[in-house]
C-alpha cells in the first residue's frame, strides 16, 4: 500500500466521527429504507472525502480538474439509478491510485492521469470502474457487516470503539474490500459505462497493455494495479466484451 494510503488510514476519525455519529450511518444503513441506506452511504463517504482532500495535496491543473469532471459527468449520465450524485477529484500523489468511496466520491492521482497521458477514452474506463464500486456497493456492503458485529460495543460505548477502528482500519478495508470477483465485475460494468458514455472499449485494453510492458516496474505504482488482477488475465477476460461493445455492434447489457 503507497504512504499516502497508509497515513489516510492513520488519521482518518477526526473529521468522519462526528459526522458518522450524527448521521446514524450503521442503523440507517442496516435497518433502515432504502433510501435511509443510501443517505447513511452518502454521509459516511462525504466524511472519508472530507478526510481525504485534508490529507493530499490540491492539483493545481485546470486541465486535469476540467478532464476528470467531464469524464465523469458523462458517465454518471449513463448510470440508471440517478440516485447517488457522481463527483470526481484530483488529488495529487507520486504513485498512480484512484478510490471509490461510498456515496460516489471519486479521487484520481494526478501521477494516474499521467500514466495514462491524459487519454480520455483510458481515464474513462479508470472512472468506470470505480463508479462499479460504488454502484455494486462492494467497499460499503463489507463495512456494514464489519459493523453489525461491532454494534454491540457501539450502544454500550458511543463513538469510541468505532472511532478507533475507523482511525485504524476504515481506509485499510477501503483498499482491500474488493474480492477478485468484485474486481471482475468493475471491469466489465465500468467497460459497458465507457461505451455507454461514447468511449472506444478499446482503450481499456491500450491502457492494460501499457501496464503488462511495464513488467515488474508496474509494482512500482504501489497499491492500485498490485491489488488487481493480472493485466493479461483482465486483457483476456475484456476483449470479447470489447469487441460485442465496439461501435456499430449491438449491446442488450444495461450499464447500471
Amino acid at each position: 500500500m503507497s504512504g499516502f494510503f497508509y497515513n489516510l488510514g492513520r488519521h482518518v476519525g477526526r473529521a468522519a466521527v462526528p459526522t458518522i455519529r450524527k448521521s446514524k450511518w450503521i442503523w440507517d444503513g442496516l435497518t433502515g429504507t432504502e433510501e435511509e441506506a443510501l443517505r447513511a452511504e452518502a454521509a459516511f463517504g462525504s466524511a472519508l472525502a472530507i478526510e481525504l482532500r485534508a490529507a493530499t495535496e490540491r492539483v493545481n491543473d485546470p486541465h486535469i480538474t476540467a478532464l476528470l469532471s467531464e469524464l465523469c459527468g458523462r458517465l454518471a449520465g449513463c448510470v440508471r439509478d440517478k440516485r447517488r450524485a457522481f463527483r470526481c477529484e484530483a488529488i495529487h500523489d507520486g504513485s498512480p491510485n484512484a478510490m471509490a468511496l461510498p456515496g460516489g466520491f471519486i479521487f484520481v492521482s494526478d501521477s494516474l492521469v499521467d500514466l495514462c497521458e491524459r487519454r480520455p477514452e483510458e481515464l474513462a474506463f479508470i472512472i468506470g470502474h470505480e463508479m462499479a464500486h460504488v454502484i455494486r456497493e462492494h467497499a460499503w456492503n463489507r463495512m456494514l457487516n464489519q459493523a453489525v458485529s461491532r454494534a454491540v460495543s457501539v450502544i454500550a460505548a458511543r463513538a469510541g470503539p468505532l472511532g478507533g477502528w475507523l482511525r485504524q482500519k476504515g481506509i485499510v478495508l477501503l483498499q482491500s474490500a474488493h474480492s477478485q470477483d468484485n474486481e471482475q465485475e468493475a471491469d466489465e460494468l465500468g467497460l459497458h459505462l465507457a461505451a455507454a458514455a461514447g468511449f472506444a472499449p478499446g482503450g481499456a485494453i491500450a491502457l492494460l497493455q501499457r501496464i503488462e510492458r511495464l513488467g515488474p516496474k508496474h509494482m512500482e505504482f504501489g497499491q492500485y494495479f498490485s491489488s488487481h488482477p493480472p493485466a493479461s488475465e483482465r486483457m483476456t477476460r475484456l476483449a470479447p466484451l470489447c469487441r460485442q461493445l465496439a461501435p456499430g455492434r449491438p449491446s442488450s447489457a444495461n450499464p447500471s
